[in-house]
């Protein structure tokens, strides 16, 4: 009987001396709360710059491709001017003078 009865209070104090050591675990389980939610905040404003980076982006291309488009066209009616100029310098050389 003394032997069960050192049994039980053996496991009491194991019982107990577990229970103290939950305070550190309460601890570091509030750290990691804190440290997840202090991510979720960070990777909230790192979405929100890469949003408002992407539209900035998109509105310079956008910008860039018009300005590309009004050269292309540009440089397409010059091209036609220079060909028409050509033809005119050409058709001139061609006449023969009149005696």
């Amino acid at each position: 009987m003394t032997m069960a009865k050192a049994s039980v209070f053996a496991l009491l104090v194991i019982i107990t001396a577990g229970c103290t050591d939950l305070k550190p675990m309460e601890a570091r389980i509030a750290d990691l709360e804190r440290q997840v939610n202090k991510l979720q905040t960070d990777l909230a404003k790192s979405s929100s710059n890469a949003t408002a980076a992407n539209k900035v982006t998109a509105a310079s291309a956008s910008a860039a491709s018009d300005a590309a488009r009004k050269a292309v066209s540009i440089a397409e009616s010059n091209a036609a001017a220079i060909d028409s100029l050509n033809a005119k310098i050409d058709q001139m050389f061609k006449r023969r003078p009149s005696n």
